[in-house]
């Protein structure tokens, strides 16, 4: 047996553990630039919509700060997404859309 060929299949493994590696920081890198969560705007006005239909007697209890919290939450749940940062990226823009939209009665 040559020397070279002697731990010959330790240098795949290695090569092997190498593309991994790279192909998961490749994911990792991903997931950061990209959101994990889409918005369905109609869906969420709709939403919203139903919110002020139920306490019309008491707009006093209709929050959007809450409201927001609340969506974002539920969305992050149902979609099995654990990340902080998402969750208060689609909360300011969940926020920031419902503070847009004319719905009030």
């Amino acid at each position: 047996m040559k020397r070279r060929e002697e731990f010959s299949f330790l240098k795949g493994t290695w090569n092997q553990l190498k593309k991994i590696n790279n192909k998961v920081h490749q994911l990792i890198k991903g997931i950061h630039n990209d959101k994990p969560y889409a918005i369905n705007y109609s869906n969420l006005r709709k939403r919203f919509t139903e919110e002020i239909e139920n306490y019309k007697n008491h707009p006093e209890l209709i929050d959007i700060d809450e409201f927001s919290m609340n969506y974002t939450f539920g969305y992050h749940y149902s979609n099995n997404i654990d990340n902080v940062f998402s969750k208060e990226a689609m909360y300011i823009e969940v926020k920031s859309y419902l503070k847009t939209i004319k719905v009030w009665c």
